[in-house]
């Protein structure tokens, strides 16, 4: 659904959508600790809940992964750990504490995923 608004000469596009809309991301596991992970890298999952059927999407395929950073921010990463594409994290050799692990996916699916388009989910890596 497309509508039109102007007022005094100015005029914007409001775009709302009558589909499936995510409502929250769940990062799993919540907490990890990588010394119980072979290799010490933990593999992070989200899943998703949805206002129409399929209620929930696990796991979720298109998922923007950061650590201890939002998606868009233009804060340079801390260099705690890594986290690749698919949600594999890893503590940074010698850093000892607990980051965060972001998953970032579009609230409107049919969309491209933006500051404004986006559900976050999180979860902890404790770092040896």
């Amino acid at each position: 659904m497309l509508f039109l608004a102007g007022c005094a000469g100015f005029s914007a596009f409001l775009v709302v959508s009558d589909g499936r809309l995510l409502l929250s991301v769940t990062v799993s596991p919540g907490f990890a600790d990588p010394i119980h992970f072979p290799g010490g890298h933990v593999q992070f999952t989200a899943a998703g809940s949805f206002n129409m059927a399929p209620m929930m999407e696990n796991p979720m395929a298109d998922v923007m992964w950061t650590v201890d950073r939002p998606a868009f921010s233009t804060a340079p990463e801390s260099g705690h750990a890594t986290i690749s594409p698919n949600g594999m994290a890893q503590c940074a050799v010698g850093f000892i504490g607990t980051v965060q692990v972001i998953a970032t996916a579009a609230a409107n699916p049919n969309q491209t995923l933006s500051q404004n388009n986006q559900v976050v989910g999180t979860a902890r890596l404790n770092c040896p």
